[in-house]
């Protein structure tokens, strides 16, 4: 959780000027947050703390490309979407770590961001509920996606995964960058046919545990 002294910088990217007028007015009485308006991709500085990605401003290009720049310490969240836009857009990027639907509430909108500071995952119940329901079909997949052609790189960070440990975490014991280990995370998720790192554990279990 922040405190008093530290100032959050969250960037909205939105090519939406009603939308970030609205998010300022939000955010006008919290001053631990500095909030920042950006209209192209490009624009992404370093250093922020989250970002918050208007999904009716971007297309699937322009999607790839902002997550392509995004610091590995900075969440991302998405914002004016809705479930079934939101659900592809996880299943193809599972770091995405906040959702906010376009009807979203100033209570739940300002809860969800605290909580994406604070290192914690934001996403409606029921897209949690699908995750769960995912998990629990694990269960009866077949043993074959166990063995999936995994590299010993690919184990290894798939061991610190499942300590906890962040990207950045993981890259400064294994003396690599948080992009590589994005990049190994996002391939194995790939392979193993999962859209996030608890399935990968989950499946992986028995698997890491002889390592």
């Amino acid at each position: 959780m922040l405190g008093l002294s530290d100032r959050a910088d969250v960037v909205l990217l939105t090519r939406h000027q009603l939308l970030g007028q609205l998010l300022q007015h939000f955010l006008a009485n919290l001053p631990d947050l500095s909030l920042s308006l950006q209209s192209l991709p490009e624009d992404i500085g370093s250093g922020n703390a989250l970002l918050l990605l208007d999904t009716a401003s971007v297309d699937c290009a322009e999607l790839s490309r902002v997550l392509a720049l995004v610091d590995d310490g900075c969440a991302v969240a998405l914002v004016n979407t809705n479930p079934e836009q939101a659900e592809q857009i996880l299943e193809q990027f599972p770091w995405v770590r906040g959702v906010f639907y376009s009807h979203v509430t100033r209570e739940h909108l300002l809860q969800g961001i605290r909580a994406l500071l604070a290192g914690n995952d934001w996403l409606p119940r029921p897209l949690m509920e699908r995750l769960v329901g995912q998990l629990r079909s694990l269960r009866g997949a077949p043993q074959e996606r166990e063995e999936a052609e995994l590299t010993r790189r690919e184990l290894e960070i798939m061991q610190l995964v499942g300590k906890g440990l962040s990207n950045t975490d993981v890259a400064a014991l294994l003396n690599l960058s948080p992009h590589t280990i994005k990049s190994h995370v996002h391939n194995l998720l790939r392979k193993l046919g999962v859209s996030n790192r608890a399935e990968a554990v989950y499946l992986l279990r028995d698997q890491l545990g002889r390592e």
